[in-house]
Parts: structure tokens; sequence; C-alpha cells
């Protein structure tokens, strides 16, 4: 036999006796390797990955009049550990924030609140957690403020204030809000062009700010009277003339008038212009029994497109 032959038949029973000696534990060496290596293939194959996940309230009923003034985020960032397939099949659920009772002071975010399978795991949220703030409901009654917008037509002009009707309304809404509220005002009365009368609309409120409500009707009703434009002139120490009788005389003997109407009208006026008179024929007396006497009568003065008063009004007519 050469040397060659032996060899093989020497790696011949090498061979063999690495295959059937100790089977039992070659078969829990090989069970281990290969779970090893299922367990590294699965760490190399997990990731982390953040997904958004939606915020659902449920608020107090309106009877218990509570609001909440915190600005509560849409999402919250959920970052979660998982293999790679388990991440790209997860579709979570929005979570339910239950504050019915209107107390709850902060809410902090923890694995249960999330719908995730038993192999993903939670690592953070943003934000973790959440302060609460809260305020009573409150009703309030505010006046309604007219605005105007434009000018009247030349030589017009609006007179007074603007009637608005109903005067006030009732806001509705969080404490702190609520009570900074002045007014509510109406939208623009646009008066560009009218002249004489009296002009009725109907106008909307201005929207209130965020989180409050008005009550009732969004709208008044706004009257507008308009009016030609007036001068006011003074004439003083103008002398009474005495109309009906030659040879009376009053006391006093003079008034001073003042004269309302169109600019254009009273500037142009002179003071010869104002004649105040006093008529005694309307004071129905019969002049021939009664030679003497005296009455008193109302001072008048006749101008056209103006309005005259005189100060006194009255005078003592002498005869």
């Amino acid at each position: 036999m050469t040397d060659v032959t032996r060899l093989f038949k020497s790696f011949g029973r090498f061979l063999q006796g690495a295959f059937t000696e100790n089977l039992g534990l070659k078969a829990v060496s090989l069970a281990v390797a290969l779970g090893l290596a299922a367990y590294s293939r699965g760490q190399l194959d997990r990731t982390q990955r953040t997904v958004a996940v939606g915020v659902v309230l449920r608020l107090p009923p309106e009877r218990l009049h509570r609001e909440l003034m915190t600005q509560m985020p849409a999402n919250v960032d959920v970052t979660v550990v998982g293999t790679t397939r388990s991440i790209d099949r997860l579709v979570p659920s929005p979570i339910e924030l239950d504050l019915r009772d209107g107390t709850t002071d902060s809410i902090t975010f923890e694995r249960t609140m999330f719908s995730l399978p038993p192999e993903v795991e939670l690592k953070f949220v943003d934000p973790p957690s959440i302060n609460l703030e809260w305020q009573d409901v409150v009703e309030r009654t505010i006046p309604i403020q007219a605005a105007r917008t434009g000018q009247p037509a030349k030589g017009y002009e609006i007179k007074d204030v603007f009637d608005v009707d109903p005067k006030e309304i009732t806001v509705k809404g969080p404490e702190s809000l609520v009570e900074v509220l002045q007014f509510a005002r109406l939208a623009a009365f646009d008066v560009s062009g009218l002249t004489d009368g009296v002009y009725r609309r109907r106008l909307s409120i201005d929207d209130p700010p965020p989180r409050v409500r008005y009550l009732g009707s969004k709208a008044a009703t706004v009257t507008v009277v308009v009016v030609r434009r007036q001068t006011q002139v003074k004439f003083e120490h103008r002398p009474i003339e005495v109309v009906g009788i030659p040879y009376a005389h009053v006391v006093p003997a003079t008034v001073d008038v003042a004269v309302n109407g169109p600019p254009e009208t009273v500037v142009s006026l002179r003071p010869e212009q104002i004649v105040p008179r006093v008529d005694v024929s309307t004071a129905g007396l019969d002049f021939k029994t009664e030679t003497h006497g005296s009455t008193t009568l109302k001072v008048q003065v006749d101008l056209d497109n103006a309005e005259a008063e005189c100060q006194p009004p009255t005078v003592t007519v002498k005869w």
C-alpha cells in the first residue's frame, strides 16, 4: 500500500468521525449558531422612525361653563423603534384625551395611550406632556357702537349722533376675554352724497374676538338724520319796530338776534336786514276804548331760508 493510499484512508476515517461522533453536541451547537445568526440579523434590521399621531379632544359639555385656553396640537410626534417590516406596517390610531371634567391640569403621554404592536418600542413623545389652562365661561352685555364712512352732500351734515336699535348685545366666552370688551362695532354706515332726510339701514356686527360669541341677532338698525349745514351769526342791540299802533314804545327798546341758517345765506346778512318787530294787532285790543295801556308780545324777525332767535324773546309794549 502506498503512502498516498494510506493518506486518503486516514482522511476518510476523519470525515466519518466528524459527522458521526457526538451527534447530540453537534446538533446543539448548530442550533445555537443559527439562533445567534438570526438574532444578529434581526438587530441589524431594526430601525427608528418618528410618526405623527393625531390628537382628539373630548371637551366639557356646555352646561359646565368651562373653556380650555391652551392651544392643543393637532398631532404629537412619536418616535418608535422596531424592525423595518413592523415599522412600515405601523398605522397608529389617533389618541383620545378625555377632558370632559374641565379640571385636568396636565397631560402626560404614555405608551398605553398609543396603539403599538408588542414588537415596536416607544422611545419618546414630543411634546412629552402638556400643561392645561382653563377659564370659566361668562356672559356680559356691552353697547353696540355705530360708525360712519364718507361725507354727506355739500352743504349738509349729520344731525346729532346715530340712533342704534338695539343698543346692546350679550357676549359669551372665557372670562378674561369677555371682561375686556368695551363695545361691539357695527359695519360702517356710508353717508356719501346724502341730503336732507332720515335714513335707516340694517347693518351687521363685526365678528367678535376668537373664543367669544354674540348671543341673539348679529345685526342692528342704524338711523341717520341728514340736515342742511347750519351757521349762526349774532346781531346785537337791534331796535324793535312796533306794528299796528303809531305812538307806542317798547321796553326794552332793543334785542339781540341770533340767526341760524345755511352758511351761504347767513354769512352774507347785514345788520340793517335784521329788523325785529312786534305786532300789536295780534293782542286783540280795542285801541278806541283803551287809549292807554301795555301788553307783552313776542318779538319776531322775518328772514328767508333762516331762523332767528331773539333775546329777550318778549318785550313790553306801552301806549
